[in-house]
């Protein structure tokens, strides 16, 4: 886990043991088949190469090696049947869910003779630090401080790379800034460390979370264990009427002898009364005084508010989280009223959504005049400002132009983790006309890949291995074809040029899971730049993002394509479902990433600039936001993909 942690973040730890004899073939070896860069390489040894390999998929099924393009040599009829085929076998045998794997092979009911292709050109390079263990020690410590800054739950990634550096004595006592992540914490090592960072509020929380919240609940000893360590270090805060009410039977449920809470009235009780009465600013008083029940009420606040006590209503929110606040002022400037709102929920390192009914769309009150919407973009942005400007200054800094172009690492709990991954709503360039996305597994059977091409926001069509004899797409969009084996892969080939002629502006590629969750085995997913189409299906240098998908689901989608900007998108959220094809309905929860204007107001270079004084000169700054540049001594050196630091940095 050390080796994948540091080389993650692209470091490689001296083996002082190694025969460095070889050093200068290793480097070239990795220059060649990985496009690696090393900053000393007279240090390599044999253990690096094996860590890199594996990290990069070297262990990926032969049938990757094949070349998509194979499939234009068969006919959409062809394709079918072999499918049909395929499907039937599995439907007379021991039926989709068995373990046995042979059952899954896809079967070639037509033989063709297959062209041989050249490898390509392109080539991706990135550049590794070679570091000590005594600063391997110091970088991992720093990673876990930035984990424990999270406002925002940790993605699956992320909780287990904690887990091991706690495990490991990383860990000091320091405070951890997400309840959730403390939740966690508690529940995996079961000390009052974690329990004195919570309080009652929270205790309800976690007794939800372990056993529920009927009215007989049985509560067994491991979960007793937690919860009494939980109920006896925490802290007081206000309790609503329920609240109350579940902390008292969890007490009782205990056999603990301490005071019970008594039922006060619920704020939003007390506010909704205000509100009734017209009292909006008397009852923005009431939500700000209990937790995040302002932010979460805000646009209804303030749509029901006279012209002149908005001002008054924005004063009362907290400028504590910025974070909170830019995804409070992204909702506001991307809401357009002429079309129903989805909402997203992130639970259980997945994401939920809800679409407006035509009731609910028709009907809605919480709307925003213009004007008001002008005004709060205005405070809001003055509060956010003011927050990083307030900041310990960084120095002077130098921030490369690509930041402009990433997101802000958000609520990433629901995201996968890897190689080169950014912030979900990030736009990559593709480098050429062609590009090439896969997927590829080990012990899951069965994950489909899937591409939705939408004409407009509003048409979706779906490409999946289900409708080849439709050809919607001509030759410019070429897929692998169906693999249903427990260690597998699938890939689709797209012509930019074409598909932009045929009048498509974005293509969503999405995985599902047909045999197995994704949480089962090991699931990559990514893309690649290519020179041409005519190459090979797999080459660990080309790959320009990979992405290890993981969570209990079945659907997850990676990014889009942007025809008009040809960029790549970043989404890489995994879903809260179980369908067996990503749902063109789903594909609204991820519009605001595909509009041009969601890095407009909010990018990472826009906020960085914020906690220094931007220089043109890499040399003479003390931060450099850069993805290749070599940091000086006293310098620090943050990558776009360095997400920790980052989100650090931000809070």
């Amino acid at each position: 886990m050390k080796e994948q942690i540091l080389l993650k973040r692209r470091y490689l730890v001296v083996d002082e043991k190694a025969d460095k004899k070889n050093a200068l073939y290793l480097s070239a070896k990795l220059l060649n088949q990985f496009g690696i860069v090393v900053d000393k390489p007279n240090l390599l040894s044999n253990k690096n190469l094996i860590t890199i390999s594996n990290f990069y998929g070297e262990e990926i099924p032969a049938s990757f090696y094949k070349n998509p393009q194979d499939t234009k040599y068969y006919s959409c009829n062809e394709l079918f049947i072999e499918q049909l085929v395929s499907y039937l076998k599995i439907e007379f045998t021991d039926g989709p869910f068995s373990f046995d794997e042979s059952i899954f092979e896809r079967v070639p009911v037509f033989k063709k003779i297959l062209p041989k292709y050249k490898e390509g050109e392109e080539v991706v390079l990135r550049k590794y630090k070679i570091i000590t263990e005594e600063e391997s020690e110091k970088i991992l410590k720093e990673i876990l401080l930035n984990f424990c800054s999270y406002s925002r739950p940790w993605a699956i990634d992320e909780k287990n790379e904690f887990f091991w550096l706690y495990t490991n004595g990383y860990y000091n006592g320091e405070p951890i800034k997400c309840k959730d992540n403390i939740i966690l914490a508690l529940i995996e090592y079961k000390t009052s460390n974690f329990a004195k960072m919570l309080d009652k509020k929270d205790v309800v929380k976690l007794s939800i979370q372990l056993v529920g919240e009927k009215k007989s609940i049985t509560i067994p000893d491991d979960k007793k264990i937690i919860l009494e360590i939980a109920v006896e270090n925490a802290s007081n805060c206000f309790l609503t009427k329920k609240q109350a009410k579940y902390y008292n039977r969890i007490i009782k449920k205990l056999n603990l002898t301490m005071p019970l809470e008594s039922n006060l009235s619920s704020p939003f009780s007390v506010a909704k009364k205000l509100i009734d009465e017209g009292k909006i600013v008397e009852a923005t008083k009431i939500y700000a005084k209990n937790g995040s029940l302002l932010e979460r009420n805000l646009i209804f606040l303030l749509s029901r508010a006279k012209k002149e006590d908005v001002d008054k209503i924005l004063s009362f929110v907290k400028d504590k989280n910025p974070i909170v606040l830019i995804q409070l002022l992204q909702g506001i400037i991307l809401d357009d009223y002429s079309k129903p709102r989805v909402f997203k929920f992130y639970k259980n390192n997945t994401m939920k959504n809800h679409i407006e009914t035509e009731y609910e769309f028709t009907y809605r009150k919480s709307k925003l005049s213009s004007a008001t919407k002008m005004m709060v973009k205005k405070i809001m942005l003055e509060k956010i400002t003011n927050y990083y400007k307030n900041k310990p200054s960084l120095g002077n800094v130098y921030i490369d132009s690509e930041f402009r172009h990433l997101g802000l690492p958000l609520n990433t709990s629901a995201i996968g983790t890897g190689l080169d991954v950014l912030p979900s709503g990030s736009r990559l360039t593709i480098n050429g006309k062609y590009i090439r996305t896969f997927s590829y597994w080990k012990d899951a059977f069965d994950i489909d890949a899937s591409v939705v091409f939408l004409h407009s926001t509003n048409n979706p069509q779906i490409l999946y291995w289900g409708n080849y004899s439709k050809k919607l797409f001509g030759n410019s969009a070429l897929t692998s074809g169906d693999n249903r084996n427990r260690n597998g892969a699938e890939y689709i080939d797209f012509d930019i040029e074409e598909l932009k002629a045929l009048g498509y502006k974005y293509a969503i590629f999405t995985l599902n899971g047909y045999g197995s969750t994704l949480n089962s085995g090991e699931i990559y997913c990514g893309y690649q730049n290519k020179d041409n189409l005519n190459t090979n299906a797999w080459s660990p240098k080309n790959i320009e993002l990979k992405i290890h998908v993981k969570g209990q689901s079945r659907a997850y989608i990676g990014f889009a394509i942007d025809f008009d900007t040809n960029e790549i998108v970043i989404i890489n959220q995994v879903l809260a479902s179980n369908a067996g094809v990503v749902s063109s309905g789903v594909v609204k929860t991820i519009l605001p990433y595909l509009n041009t204007q969601y890095l407009a107001s909010f990018n990472l270079y826009r906020l960085l600039s914020l906690r220094g004084n931007v220089i043109e000169s890499k040399t003479k700054a003390d931060y450099v936001f850069d993805r290749n540049y070599e940091a000086k001594e006293n310098q620090q050196i943050i990558r776009p993909y360095d997400i920790e630091k980052i989100v650090a940095l931000l809070m």
